[in-house]
């Protein structure tokens, strides 16, 4: 038996084992409901006897649901940083192994623990995802060559791995899966962006690459850089390319890029993960939804959209979820998160099963005027005018401008492909904002709140510098697409004129 033929083979034991391993999660809402309780009761019987928890009276799952408050990173950061540098743990009774180091999007970096549980919680959901993929699509043959990740860094900080969530996935990773990724831990992990480049390029040039993985914007760098190293389009250099698993950003401001690179051909496959953990998987190939994922350490609870900026607001479970309402998740865990707000917005789309798209952040909208504008907003609306005019978006960034009583959103975006007439772009991007979002629409209407939006166009890589600058540069970093304020849109400018 030659080698393509032992392939063959392994891949088909490996696929159906991922297919049964699918059927395995299909459970009752019951069920799930009874697996929620009794992990929350597991988390509270082992951690009760802890500072945190005893200082909220906290001794059981029922005390927990009255007393824990819903809270934020920067309420809990002293005790995480108290872990990682004096190894005085006040949060968890399991021993904490790493910290997963957050891009610091909307803000500065943040330190989230994690245990055995919460590591092996990220592998479980990487094989729920191959799961949910291979129950799609029977004939895959992604598992007869090699996939690649793109990794961030670590770094050993005493006893505790510290790292972007890809650089602890990689790192923590079983040795019988590291043959089959390239390039391997030392060369993905390197720290500095234009070295790892010049290091990686030739090996995936090179590699029988069957999935990948990673953010959108950084990923196309990758693919430019192996087109111009090897003078080849990517869809010659990687033929047997099938699936893409994206997460970090939503990828329809790039799905013209990846649709003309690979001729329509690649399947794209969206995960919901952040350095808290994976908390959504899309399920169906049919659907973009996400999935909640119930297999993992992770008990939920939701906040309703208007009541996220209340000092003290309501808590619900899952058994409480609308169809069509906005939410904010929150998570319990093992690793010492207690009712930790993640900051993100989902809107539930269906309810047992529970499927959720992600809308936006708390942090990461604008609502000068009472437009209610979110990413998802934005995202959909270039999608959407891609359609109708020929472009290449590669980032952008929004902000509302005020005057008295009056204003406009001003949105900076750094082209792959300018469109041939920006006038028209900025006008019909008005329009399919107006169409998607009534708020948007409400407050535009005679121009008498909000103005038309403007676009000025960024000169190429300055938001890459912009990243470097305030050091976010990796794989994972994401520049706000809305913001508050017109702060970074002056960095901005101050970068094109340096």
């Amino acid at each position: 038996m030659n080698i393509l033929q032992v392939l063959e083979v392994y891949s088909h034991i490996i696929n159906q084992a991922f297919k049964w391993n699918r059927h395995r999660l299909l459970i009752s809402k019951a069920d799930i409901l009874l697996q929620q309780k009794a992990l929350l009761d597991r988390i509270t019987a082992a951690n009760c006897h802890l500072d945190y928890l005893k200082k909220l009276a906290i001794h059981d799952s029922k005390s927990f649901i009255q007393n824990c408050p819903a809270i934020e990173y920067d309420s809990m950061e002293g005790l995480i940083l108290q872990i990682r540098d004096q190894n005085i743990n006040h949060l968890c009774a399991d021993k904490i192994l790493a910290f997963a180091k957050s891009s610091g999007t909307t803000s500065r970096s943040k330190f989230i623990p994690l245990t055995k549980a919460g590591i092996q919680s990220n592998f479980t959901a990487g094989r729920t995802m191959l799961s949910y993929y291979i129950n799609a699509n029977p004939q895959s043959k992604i598992f007869e060559g090699k996939n690649f990740s793109l990794t961030g860094s670590y770094s050993k900080t005493g006893n505790y791995v510290v790292g972007d969530v890809s650089a602890l996935f990689t790192y923590f990773l079983s040795p019988w899966y590291k043959p089959f990724r390239v390039p391997n831990m030392q060369m993905g992990t390197i720290a500095d962006w234009n070295e790892k480049l010049d290091k990686i390029v030739p090996i995936l040039s090179k590699a029988d690459i069957r999935w990948i993985a990673g953010v959108p914007s950084w990923m196309s760098v990758v693919i430019d850089r192996i087109e111009d190293y090897t003078q080849k389009p990517i869809k010659n250099v990687w033929s047997n390319l099938e699936v893409y698993f994206y997460g970090g950003v939503n990828i329809k401001p790039f799905e013209s890029y990846y649709y003309k690179k690979f001729e329509g051909k690649l399947k794209l496959w969206q995960t919901y993960n952040a350095s808290e953990g994976f908390f959504g998987l899309q399920e169906e190939r049919e659907s973009e939804d996400f999935g909640l994922l119930f297999n993992i350490h992770n008990y939920y609870e939701f906040i309703h959209n208007h009541e996220i900026n209340l000092e003290n607001p309501s808590l619900i479970g899952i058994d409480e979820l609308v169809e069509g309402e906005i939410y904010e998740l929150v998570i319990t865990n093992s690793s010492g998160l207690y009712r930790y707000r993640m900051g993100d917005l989902l809107r539930i789309t269906k309810v047992n099963p529970w499927r959720f798209e992600l809308v936006g952040r708390t942090k990461n909208s604008i609502n000068a005027f009472g437009e209610e504008l979110m990413v998802s907003n934005t995202e959909r609306a270039i999608a959407e005018l891609n359609k109708h005019i020929d472009f290449l978006v590669k980032d952008y960034t929004v902000a509302p401008v005020l005057n008295a009583n009056t204003g406009h959103h001003h949105w900076l975006i750094e082209f792959i492909k300018e469109p041939s007439d920006l006038a028209g772009f900025q006008e019909r991007l008005d329009e399919i904002l107006c169409s998607m979002n009534s708020d948007y629409d409400a407050k535009r209407f005679d121009n008498l709140i909000l103005k038309p939006l403007t676009v000025e166009v960024l000169k190429n890589n300055s938001m890459e510098k912009w990243l470097e600058i305030h050091n976010r540069k990796t794989v994972q970093a994401k520049i706000p697409k809305l913001w508050k304020d017109d702060s970074i849109q002056k960095q901005l400018r101050a970068i094109e004129h340096s």
